[in-house]
């Protein structure tokens, strides 16, 4: 699929550092990917896990694991909606939120792009306004949607956003994709 081909899709970046009720981190990546999997009439595109240094995260935070995944969503899904769907599955997964910013986490779904929506609501911001900022985001979504893709009202392609992030943010792709998806 080209870049322009994802025009009507979210996606959605899953990461875990901790184990959940559904098990270790990568057990806890499948049971998110399999209930986004009930928000969509479609086939998820779903890219490989990346093992990946905390970025601004308190010390000691262990290596997270990552993924992307794309969806097009129902025609009655809005941006604030699937937020709240999003929410509902970290606390389903076990997701405690002390407040303290980038901590290990069982589970957490971040609303990266929702279509060509735009939103600036102290609730929600779309696209999400750190994405660019980090290869754990940029990496996943690149290998979904390629390297001449654009994040809506950017300029600059992932390739390019990629590119410009320092390298002290680690990261290494497995070749493994959370169990029950197909590459």
């Amino acid at each position: 699929m080209t870049a322009a081909g994802f025009s009507q899709h979210a996606f959605v970046s899953l990461g875990s550092n901790l184990p959940s009720g559904k098990g270790d981190s990568l057990e806890t990546l499948a049971f998110a990917v399999e209930a986004l999997s009930s928000l969509t009439d479609f086939p998820l595109v779903q890219s490989s896990v990346y093992v990946t240094s905390p970025v601004d995260s308190p010390e000691g935070t262990p290596d997270f694991f990552n993924s992307m995944v794309a969806f097009i969503p129902r025609p009655d899904e809005t941006p604030l909606t699937l937020l709240h769907k999003l929410q509902s599955l970290e606390t389903v997964a076990d997701r405690k939120r002390s407040g303290i910013r980038n901590e290990a986490r069982t589970l957490d779904l971040d609303l990266i792009i929702f279509m060509q929506a735009f939103s600036s609501t102290p609730e929600l911001m779309l696209p999400h306004p750190r994405a660019s900022e980090r290869r754990f985001v940029l990496a996943p979504l690149q290998e979904i949607a390629g390297a001449d893709f654009r994040i809506p009202g950017m300029e600059a392609t992932l390739a390019e956003l990629l590119g410009a992030i320092a390298d002290t943010q680690q990261i290494t792709r497995l070749s493994i994709r959370p169990a029950g998806i197909q590459a």
